[in-house]
């Protein structure tokens, strides 16, 4: 009942949903029409940007790729829509970036499966890149800026996206979501709904790599990196220790900013006549 109506059906965009209705304590919802997240959106059609400025008013897109990504798949202009970079990993970062460009995309796949399969796994590069989010000076300055760009804005919806929508636009999400009082219940439930969503896109990636000939262990571990689970956000969790003090000491989330972002994006849940 969460995400029923918080899905946004878009032809070249995976995993897009807003987080308007989502209770978050106090009698209060989120906003209708004011915060979504999604995928890449490099493949967005010109009946999305629509549906997207239209019935949401799009003004932000805040993607938090990296260069590499970004120049391989970048997101399109869309007229009157700010764009802003916040890139959660740098280039380098082990796991995000590519060194294979010029490789067809299904057996980059299939190669991204045998190294995992040979190597220690996507589950545990997930876990670390979790862990590195909520540790590392260099994506915390990044996150603090996607908070401030969350702060700063006036009118109009923000999409903010990763690569999938599921790792950094799922940690972001989190935080964003624990600021405007949402319990941790309401958090996983959002969080996990990316399995839910992205079931088409991952079973058909799948089935390609076995009709391409692809081991069933390197399948599993591209199974494994297309999904999500609560542990990895533990992973996260765990590192950055207390929340509340890590948002006011390392995200400079203050008391009066967080009342501010609670107006801003929050109302009184309206009763039903």
């Amino acid at each position: 009942m969460l995400h029923k109506n918080r899905i946004i059906h878009l032809e070249g965009v995976l995993n897009a949903r807003e987080l308007g209705g989502l209770p978050v304590g106090n009698g209060r919802v989120i906003k209708h029409n004011t915060l979504i997240r999604s995928g890449k959106l490099s493949n967005m059609t010109q009946k999305d940007q629509r549906e997207l400025l239209e019935k949401y008013h799009l003004a932000k897109i805040i993607d938090l790729r990296n260069n590499n990504e970004t120049g391989e798949y970048p997101d399109p202009c869309v007229e009157n829509v700010v764009w802003k970079q916040v890139s959660i990993f740098p280039d380098e970062q082990e796991g995000i970036s590519r060194e294979d460009h010029g490789m067809d995309p299904l057996e980059r796949v299939i190669q991204r499966g045998k190294k995992f399969a040979l190597g220690k796994g996507a589950r545990w590069l997930l876990e670390t890149l979790y862990a590195k989010m909520a540790s590392d000076a260099y994506c915390i300055g990044k996150i603090k800026e996607f908070f401030d760009l969350i702060l700063e804005h006036e009118e109009g919806a923000i999409l903010w996206h990763c690569t999938s929508g599921k790792d950094r636009t799922g940690v972001t999400g989190c935080l964003l979501l624990y600021v405007l009082g949402a319990d941790m219940t309401v958090i996983q439930e959002d969080y996990l709904y990316t399995n839910i969503q992205n079931t088409a896109h991952r079973t058909g990636l799948l089935q390609r790599m076995r009709d391409k000939g692809a081991n069933e262990q390197w399948i599993h571990e591209i199974e494994v990196l297309e999904s999500v689970k609560w542990e990895y956000m533990q992973s996260f969790l765990e590192a950055l220790g207390d929340i509340d003090l890590f948002l006011c000491e390392k995200i400079g989330i203050t008391e009066a900013k967080k009342r501010r972002l609670i107006e801003k994006y929050t109302e009184e849940k309206k009763k039903n006549v």
